[in-house]
């Protein structure tokens, strides 16, 4: 499917845009920016002040057409208008969108709003609750060295509205959809030309009424697809197995566990791709550098959406063999006295914690935890912790008091004192919540504050 389906022409048009947000990269800002010189006059509401937006609004002074609504929504601004852009922080629940529904006023977000020009072609979209980011960075180093005009984008912080590649529907789009991007998919009924889905948890309960309707936006990712398209699917995970086998496109699987007939596993230390009867070894696990079961399969998904892409088999073994990770992902930070200190802020739901625990089987943890929930169940992750953690470190939160005994602290500075002191030659000390801290502060800031402060040890 080429250039421009969706047909958006904003000449003339009046536009609403929802949620300016707090990243100068980010979905807000960057439709600001790309939609401000294109359209006659560009509604900003946000809840949020002028003072809490002061640095985003420098970006985009310059632009005479925008009308600002800020400090709340107005309901005219969304019956009264051509068109509504969702930044993905605002809830697909809202009034003001429902209201904008009952007019028949189209709503997109970033990302629909940049496939309606660049197209389906060359789109890769990775979801899942756990894995999507660090699947996304490998996918995109591996093609990248097929071809340099890849690009990553989404929710890794950065709109692919900012690359100047809408116009552009030959060059390969990488990016990461969450469940909330996912929702305009419905509405726009398309989804990339290759796909994949990490695996599903419960997650974000305190958005959705239920994991059922979380489960569908994630679906979105290759609902619409077509016979040619191709759905790159977790054949370990029950929920994204059964939602596969209901896929209309082409399913290959990734698998630590067994061999399948198309896609990626690991057999005998290598991790191998098969397709069409004909096997081939990729790289060998010693060569991977990322700990813990759960990069396995980040790497398996990552392997298949290349190899099937059309990355040559040598040049996904050295992208494999050169990744680091990424950071506020079980980011190694330092050792000070025989003691590792590990980055892990971005697990926000107890399935990261839970999977970071199980990256050292061997070690004794100090860990940072302690926060607010999403509604979701501690019950994992309170076995996981009695099984791996020597000291157990809280912040406050509304669901602190629900974690295993443990030392309460003030901030994460305390945190950090107390884990340098009651750690061990030979421990890690691991910042994994598996909780938010939202809305002091969010998983990259805390995480940044940690490094910060590890340093300074």
């Amino acid at each position: 499917m080429g250039v421009g389906i969706i047909c958006m022409d904003f000449l003339g048009k009046t536009v609403t845009l929802m949620g300016l947000g707090m990243y100068k990269t980010g979905s807000g800002v960057a439709a600001a920016r790309f939609l401000a010189p294109r359209v006659k006059k560009l509604i900003i509401t946000d809840t949020k002040s002028k003072k809490e937006l002061t640095g985003q609004i420098k970006l985009l002074q310059k632009y005479e057409n925008i009308v600002w609504r800020l400090g709340g929504h107005r309901e005219s601004d969304f019956v009264k208008t051509d068109w509504v852009i969702r930044n993905p922080d605002v809830p697909s629940s809202s009034s003001f969108l429902a209201l904008a529904r009952k007019h028949h006023v189209p709503i997109d977000n970033d990302i629909t709003l940049f496939l309606g020009f660049h197209g389906l072609e060359e789109a890769i979209g990775v979801t899942g609750t756990r894995g999507k980011t660090t699947t996304v960075h490998l996918i995109y180093e591996m093609l990248k060295r097929f071809d340099g005009a890849a690009f990553m984008a989404g929710n890794v912080g950065v709109s692919p509205l900012t690359q100047q590649a809408w116009f552009d529907p030959a060059r390969p789009a990488v990016l990461e959809l969450s469940s909330f991007l996912l929702h305009e998919f419905g509405t726009r009924k398309f989804s990339p030309h290759i796909a994949v889905f990490t695996n599903l948890y419960p997650d974000h309960l305190n958005k959705y009424a239920s994991l059922k309707e979380y489960a569908a936006d994630k679906e979105y990712i290759f609902a619409f697809q077509k016979e040619d398209d191709w759905l790159v699917a977790n054949a370990d995970d029950a929920h994204v197995c059964g939602a596969a086998r209901r896929a209309p496109a082409r399913v290959l699987w990734f698998s630590a566990r067994l061999a399948v007939k198309a896609g990626a596993y690991v057999k005998n230390g290598w991790i191998v791709f098969c397709f069409g009867g004909k096997e081939e070894r990729v790289i060998p696990l010693k060569e991977w550098q990322l700990r813990g079961q759960h990069n396995v399969y980040n790497l398996l998904g990552a392997v298949a959406a290349a190899r099937v892409y059309g990355v040559p088999v040598e040049l996904i073994r050295q992208a494999a063999r050169d990744f680091k990770g990424v950071p506020y992902r079980l980011e190694y930070v330092r050792t000070v006295d025989g003691v590792r200190y590990y980055n892990d802020s971005a697990a926000t739901s107890p399935e990261g914690a839970i999977a970071a625990l199980r990256s050292f089987p061997s070690q004794k943890i100090v860990l940072i935890s302690g926060g607010n929930s999403k509604g979701l169940d501690l019950a994992g992750l309170n076995k996981e912790i009695k099984k791996h953690v020597r000291v157990l470190i809280k912040m406050s939160g509304n669901v602190s008091a629900d974690l295993p005994t443990g030392v309460d602290v003030r901030d994460l500075k305390e945190a950090v004192e107390l884990a340098h002191s009651s750690a061990r030659k030979g421990d890690v000390v691991l910042l994994s919540p598996g909780l938010t801290w939202l809305p002091t502060i969010n998983e990259f800031k805390r995480g940044d504050e940690f490094k910060k402060l590890v340093s300074h040890l």
